[in-house]
């Protein structure tokens, strides 16, 4: 039943904002918000249903006020617990917030609401010959604000990137009721890559600004059978080792594409996996090379067979095979639960064998869905949650399954987010300092943990790692900075941060604070060339960098700036470098090392401190080290010289807070916070 006194006159007021016929308090409509596409259940107090973006503010500064907990949600398709109300609440419902406010083609930008459906928003742009890249399985029904929520991807992010690599602004709604409109190109710290992708935790998008491309002229799709998942493999790692970029490149298992019907494919009895291959550009002759290159690495892999799609109709049939895997697995049991690991492409190959074997461990169905190209993996296991047997064995299985990805490099999400279902799976991914940074972040925006409470963080840290569970292996220099840091927080000592001092200008004086000079960290720790990855020591010169990927025939794809990689991170002087970073290792001011992000080119496992960290002037921690993406020599897009942006950097009110909660002393650069 509805507790009316957790409410009280609240409700009321709820009522006079939202209109008397927006506010649900009846036992239908609280059944109906309780639960998501994941498996959690917990009773919400209130529905209001919100049907302008103006008045989200004035709800969430009403529910603020007096202590209630609220949380957004849209189309709840969400795959981790995301939209459950864990301590009741207020749901607030941002459905009807489905306009697009405008599609500017000269600019390549469009500006939504959040309850615009993302198919919705590709069928208007293909009108005007765009597209929006991300392309989420359950985009028939999934917004543009549930995306950003869970920085979702698709098959298409493997050439063009996730939701956070293609939303240029956002106006958020803090949890305290205030409006801020961030931007990827502001000086300072990166607000938009830390607010996309924490479900609501941290406040509520209500307009984003979002990268439109024009549509290519061409676009190849063929799909190729072989006779186990991992010879499909080895033909999606010959390819990414090439340097091709395709569109898409997605696997399935046969027990999936039986279930979808097979997308008029006839299949030798011999198939256990197919390989959807998808190419797009402007050149046919290029297309053409490309794919013909693909086929050869699929030949050497052992497929059984290798065909073009001949027309539209067969394309889209491929690809309604692969989008409606999920729902066809549904259809045979009542209950699917889908895992979303992700390792470094190399060991995808492994983790499928590891899935496969827990499986038949614990005597599960599944079929094995795969972005092949990007190492993201899908396990959907069929089960009846009425089973209470069952489903003890599919959760088991299902930590397994993470630990699994974690064990070969990994991480616990790719794309379907932490929400309630994975926090305890935070633990054994992160350390200890790791997850108390998680924390403040959030108690920093939201100190009276009012947004989606109890989401993403595990509540208890009783099964967290520990540092020296895990010793970091570093180099001396490394060492040494991180014992300084150690010593000056002990003794209250201010630092200035210095590289080559290229790029930050920084006051004389004692105010200044006590140089901590940075520059001697040029470790070269790893190039993982068949990842596509490299990690180098944050003090490395970038001419220096350069020198070293091309003797291995690698290269970043960024422009040829001076300076550090560090410098560049920290200045943001080419906004691009967000884009291109997977991980980084902080000294925080006390000397705590935290490792963020890591190998894998998809991460969605807490809070993207790795983005909001570009642009941070060095006064939020140290950077030691740096994992990029890279591309074969010669493979790199031409960029053009951006000069930084730090000269005109104002903190707001976020970043004080945000400041407070990396350096409460402000010990780091201390001028640039006064």
């Amino acid at each position: 039943m509805f507790r009316k006194d957790r409410l009280g006159g609240t409700l009321e007021e709820l009522k006079r904002i939202a209109g008397e016929d927006n506010v649900f308090t009846g036992e239908a409509d609280i059944l109906a918000y309780s639960y998501d596409a994941g498996s959690a259940r917990a009773r919400p107090d209130a529905v209001v249903r919100v049907d302008a973006a103006e008045k989200v503010a004035p709800l969430v500064r009403l529910l603020h006020g007096a202590g209630v907990p609220f949380l957004p949600r849209l189309a709840g398709t969400n795959l981790s617990g995301g939209t459950i109300p864990l301590k009741g609440g207020v749901i607030l419902n941002l459905s009807p917030l489905n306009k697009i406010r405008s599609i500017d083609t000269a600019a390549g930008v469009a500006v939504v609401e959040p309850g615009v459906v993302n198919l919705k928003l590709q069928e208007e742009l293909a009108r005007a010959g765009f597209f929006y890249p991300p392309d989420p399985a359950s985009q028939r029904v999934c917004t543009i604000g549930g995306n950003i929520g869970e920085n979702a991807g698709g098959p298409l992010c493997l050439k063009y990137g996730v939701t956070a690599d293609n939303v240029l602004g956002l106006t958020v709604v803090t949890p305290q009721g205030e409006t801020l409109e961030i931007s990827t190109q502001d000086a300072g710290p990166d607000l938009p890559g830390l607010f996309i992708g924490s479900e609501g935790t941290l406040g509520i998008a209500i307009y984003a600004r979002l990268k439109i491309l024009p549509l290519p002229k061409h676009i190849m799709t063929a799909v190729c059978s072989f006779p186990s998942v991992d010879d499909a493999m080895k033909a999606v790692a010959a390819t990414i080792a090439a340097g091709i970029v395709p569109r898409a490149l997605e696997a399935m298992d046969r027990v999936s594409l039986d279930a979808a019907g097979g997308g008029g494919l006839k299949l030798s009895d011999r198939t256990e996996a197919v390989l959807i291959i998808e190419l797009d550009g402007n050149s046919r002759r290029d297309l053409d090379r490309e794919m013909a290159e693909i086929r050869s690495f699929a030949a050497a892999a052992g497929s059984l067979d290798f065909r073009e799609a001949a027309d539209n109709a067969a394309r889209e049939a491929l690809w309604a095979a692969r989008k409606g895997a999920y729902p066809a697995l549904a259809r045979l049991a009542p209950n699917v639960m889908v895992e979303d690991g992700a390792v470094p492409r190399p060991r995808l190959p492994q983790a499928a064998a590891e899935v496969r074997r827990i499986l038949a461990d614990y005597k599960l169905t599944a079929g094995l869905l795969f972005h092949a190209g990007d190492g993201n993996l899908h396990p959907n296991v069929i089960y009846d949650e009425r089973d209470l047997e069952e489903t003890r064995r599919v959760r088991k299985a299902g930590h397994e399954i993470l630990r699994a990805c974690i064990d070969l490099g990994g991480t616990i999400s790719g794309e379907h987010g932490v929400g309630v279902e994975k926090r305890l799976a935070m633990n054994w991914l992160y350390d200890r300092a790791e997850l108390d940074l998680f924390s403040r972040v959030k108690e920093a925006l939201d100190p009276k943990d009012l947004a989606n409470p109890d989401k993403i963080v595990p509540v208890s840290d009783r099964h967290a790692r520990r540092k020296d569970a895990a010793p970091a292996a570093r180099s001396s220099a490394l060492s040494a900075l991180v014992s300084e840091l150690k010593y000056r927080a002990a003794h209250g000592i201010k630092s200035r941060v210095k590289g080559l001092g290229t790029r930050l200008s920084s006051p004389e004086g004692e105010a200044a604070g006590r140089d901590l000079d940075v520059s001697g960290l040029r470790s070269v720790l790893e190039i993982y060339d068949d990842n596509l990855t490299a990690t180098f020591e944050a003090g490395i010169p970038l001419r220096t960098l350069r020198s070293e990927l091309k003797s291995g025939g690698l290269e970043a794809p960024m422009p040829k700036l001076d300076g550090t990689l560090g410098g560049l991170i920290a200045t943001k002087a080419w906004p691009g470098i967000r884009d291109l970073l997977l991980g980084l290792e902080l000294a925080l001011p006390d000397g705590t090392v935290c490792r963020l992000g890591g190998k894998s080119v998809k991460n969605v496992a807490g809070y993207d401190l790795t983005r909001l960290l570009c642009g941070s002037l060095g006064a939020y921690g140290v950077i030691l080290s740096a994992t990029i993406r890279l591309c074969p020599a010669g493979k790199a897009p031409r960029f053009h010289h951006t000069e930084p942006r730090a000269a005109g950097f104002v903190p707001s009110d976020v970043h004080r807070r945000l400041k407070r909660a990396f350096d409460p002393d402000n010990l780091l650069n201390p001028w640039i916070y006064g």
